[in-house]
């Protein structure tokens, strides 16, 4: 993926830092006011998941604010072209971390995927009334948010419960230890599923449910309330950063999308990366939601709307590990395998290898293969594995399309598309629409960083994000895709 930069020499003021925690890693980046990286200041600090068969999936949140603190180290090594006005921070969202009075963790930081709390969410949905929650906060009651994870605390770890002062999402818990002060985005805390997605507060039925005050939970912030850093401990160990101020933490949902340039109600932006997602952000008062999407509140006049799916990329290494394809993505003849005619005879997959997200939101759903004979081949199943991954895609583009009708533009970024590009094929027949892929690497730290260039200098404007690729529908597959979806919402019904 070409690197979207500028020399040090052309670079514009102001520059902004962008922020970055995935589930690979903490990044730190320079861009300047065109929102490209700005040299070669950029730098990642590897981190992985501690995960578990029962559901496990946690990370030392302190192993995260160290390797955020050394990011931010070799970026600012060199001598900047110009000061830094903001800092843009981004983290995978639904995060949970607990902390005594002292500010200390009681929990290591509780990830998204962590699956433990499937017992309290169907305690919940039968306590609570989950159509009316869904249409009030814009989530669903499902394991991957914050209130069957606080039920689960108190049940099962009362000790920590009973100890516990606040309860943070992780880019909270990041500021608090580099500024000295708490600071929760209003969109990180709407991915929690706990606050009104019109309001931005805190739902009593919710906290009332599990036991918490509203106090324990972090104040929302919106991307306009940014923190000034100086006098703080991060400005005193960087004095670059002396006379510039923190966005508070947004999901990276959100950064991807502002990262390709998704940003208005006519585009969709799609992730594939481990996992995969569609997100429209739009303004104004949002819709009556269908069932299977989410709306994020960003701020008092922004929403980010969408649905997303476990299993994307992931659907791609365990595909060929299990089906022992040649581990060298490169080796293989992808144009030909994707851009082939569709066949009756490829194996119906659905692809639910870590349960289903959008649209049903079926925690313990696993994946199907279906249409499998004596004569079906490794590629036959990694074109019906890739197929599946597109019709995950495909429903979730009917609902959006029930909301807010089809979109003008679709941009497209992610690991995956970079490993194999030629599968947009099969995505762009399945929507029955163009595809832009965007040649953008690391395009949620950059979201973040134009978020922060929105607070630092709101008149500047970007630049806009280049294609590398325009991948058009093949009208005559949209009937094979559709018979397909048929079969394939039966077959999840069994998963």
């Amino acid at each position: 993926m070409p690197r979207f930069a500028i020399p040090d020499e052309d670079a514009l003021a102001p520059l902004v830092i962008g922020l970055d925690v995935g589930s690979g890693g903490a990044r730190a980046g320079v861009y300047d006011a065109t929102g490209r990286e700005v040299g070669k200041r950029t730098h990642k600090q590897p981190h992985g998941f501690t995960v578990g068969d029962d559901g496990t999936s946690t990370i030392d949140a302190d192993v995260i604010v160290e390797g955020l603190r050394t990011a931010l180290g070799k970026v600012l090594s060199d001598p900047l072209p110009g000061p830094v006005m903001a800092i843009g921070f981004d983290t995978f969202a639904s995060s949970l971390v607990v902390v005594d009075e002292a500010g200390e963790p009681l929990t290591p930081c509780i990830t998204y995927a962590d699956t433990r709390c499937r017992t309290q969410v169907a305690a919940l949905r039968e306590s609570l009334d989950p159509v009316a929650l869904h249409e009030r906060t814009g989530a669903r009651l499902h394991s991957s948010y914050t209130a069957p994870r606080l039920a689960w605390l108190r049940e099962e770890h009362p000790d920590v419960f009973s100890r516990a002062h606040r309860f943070m999402a992780l880019g909270e818990y990041v500021a608090l230890k580099l500024l000295g002060t708490p600071a929760l985005g209003t969109a990180s805390a709407a991915w929690s599923g706990m606050i009104d997605r019109r309001t931005g507060q805190y739902v009593p039925e919710l906290l009332e449910a599990v036991g918490v005050d509203a106090a324990m939970m972090g104040t929302p912030l919106d991307p306009s309330d940014a923190l000034p850093l100086a006098g703080t401990p991060l400005a005193k160990q960087f004095p670059q950063l002396k006379d510039a101020a923190w966005v508070p933490v947004i999901g990276d949902g959100l950064a991807a999308n502002i990262g390709i340039g998704a940003l208005g109600p006519t585009t969709w932006g799609i992730s594939t990366a481990t996992s995969g997602a569609i997100r429209q952000l739009i303004e104004g008062e949002t819709p009556t939601l269908p069932t299977g999407l989410w709306a994020y509140r960003v701020d008092a006049r922004r929403t980010l709307v969408g649905s997303a799916m476990s299993d994307c990329g992931r659907v791609l290494d365990w595909t060929r590990n299990q089906f022992s394809l040649d581990k060298d993505i490169s080796s293989w003849d992808t144009e030909e395998l994707f851009a082939a005619a569709p066949e009756s005879s490829t194996p119906l997959v659905v692809p639910f290898l870590s349960g289903e997200r959008g649209t049903k939101w079926r925690d313990g759903a696993r994946a199907l293969y279906a249409n499998v004979s004596a004569s079906t081949t490794a590629e036959d199943l990694l074109r019906g594995s890739m197929e599946g991954v597109a019709l995950s895609f495909l429903r979730i583009a009917d609902q959006l399309k029930e909301m807010g009708g089809a979109p003008e533009r679709i941009v497209l970024s992610g690991g995956m598309t970079e490993a194999i590009p030629a599968w947009l094929h099969l995505l762009a027949d399945a929507l029955g629409a163009p595809i832009d892929h965007v040649a953008i690497s690391r395009s949620t730290m950059r979201g973040s960083a134009v978020l922060a260039l929105e607070q630092a200098a709101p008149d500047v404007q970007v630049a806009e994000a280049p294609v590398l690729n325009r991948v058009e529908p093949r009208p005559e597959h949209a009937d094979y895709y559709r018979e397909r979806l048929e079969r394939f919402e039966k077959l999840a019904d069994l998963a």
